[in-house]
């Protein structure tokens, strides 16, 4: 078995966890640039307020103290990170980052009346020790565990953690509900071209014969759909090997049509990109 920790509302969370007066005020976390709003808490969500928004657009209800924008602080996120890793290698050995704010965890030798109490367990001392709310999932394969995740932190009936093992009737009754789009992997398009045979959610392509379905689409997919059925397909890459592209981006905190800004903004960003490529010691090379 494996478990996905996923720290919820990673960015607030951390902001919120050293300004406890923030709890239950609605909170975004900015841009480098304080330009947009990349990180929401629940309650900004429940006023509406989306991903992407420009800060501008959110000035009246700032004005009107309705909401909290906080500049983004990503030497305080990445120790916040580190500090869930510490906790969750107490309770495993086998702690793979998948990104800032989400961990595979493995759960091998755990007896299945024994893995609830664990997973609960780490859901309670990762809050305690970090003051990081957390969501857990955790299933047979990669795939599934993202699955039980997303369950766990949208049902509260679920206490936060969700254990599914694909033989049994509950694990069938949640992929029913699970909409294709929010598969892990699998896109827009992917959805679209599903659609046309018919598979509409989770337990659709769960059921489709995986080798029909690398021969009309791909083996990623294939890898997706035996996943689904609970047989491990999907390794994670080691996160010390060197990233093959390397990207830099910001957006501007109004819109620009200033040549010199522009330019401006692209050697800053080509710099940092520079700086990155130092440090994991790799060479660029030029596209034609």
């Amino acid at each position: 078995m494996i478990g996905l920790i996923d720290c919820n509302n990673f960015y607030v969370s951390c902001e919120r966890a050293f300004q406890p007066r923030l709890a239950g005020v609605p909170v975004g976390v900015l841009s480098n640039n304080d330009g947009c709003v990349i990180a929401r808490s629940n309650e900004l969500k429940t006023l509406g307020v989306e991903m992407g928004t420009p800060a501008f657009e959110l000035q009246p209800l700032l004005r009107q103290r309705r909401i909290e924008l906080l500049s983004s602080n990503y030497e305080l996120y990445g120790d916040m990170s580190s500090r869930v890793k510490q906790v969750l290698e107490e309770f495993s050995a086998g702690v793979e980052p998948y990104s800032i704010d989400e961990m595979f965890v493995r759960f091998d030798g755990f007896a299945p009346e024994q893995l609830h109490a664990h997973a609960q367990e780490l859901f309670t001392n990762v809050r305690r020790y970090t003051h990081i709310p957390v969501s857990v999932g955790i299933a047979p394969t990669r795939t599934l565990a993202k699955l039980a995740n997303r369950v766990a932190k949208k049902l509260p009936i679920y206490g936060g953690v969700c254990i599914l093992t694909p033989e049994t009737t509950k694990c069938e009754e949640l992929l029913q509900q699970i909409a294709l789009g929010d598969v892990w992997g699998v896109g827009r398009r992917l959805v679209e071209r599903l659609a046309l045979l018919g598979l509409h959610s989770a337990r659709d392509l769960a059921q489709a014969n995986p080798k029909q379905i690398r021969r009309r689409f791909s083996v990623t997919l294939e890898r997706t759909c035996l996943e689904l059925k609970g047989i491990p397909c999907i390794e994670m890459n080691d996160p010390g090997e060197a990233r093959q592209r390397i990207m830099t981006s910001r957006s501007f905190g109004r819109l620009t049509d200033c040549h010199v800004e522009i330019h401006q903004a692209i050697r800053q960003f080509a710099q940092r990109s520079a700086e990155k490529l130092r440090q994991q010691e790799s060479a660029e090379r030029q596209s034609r």
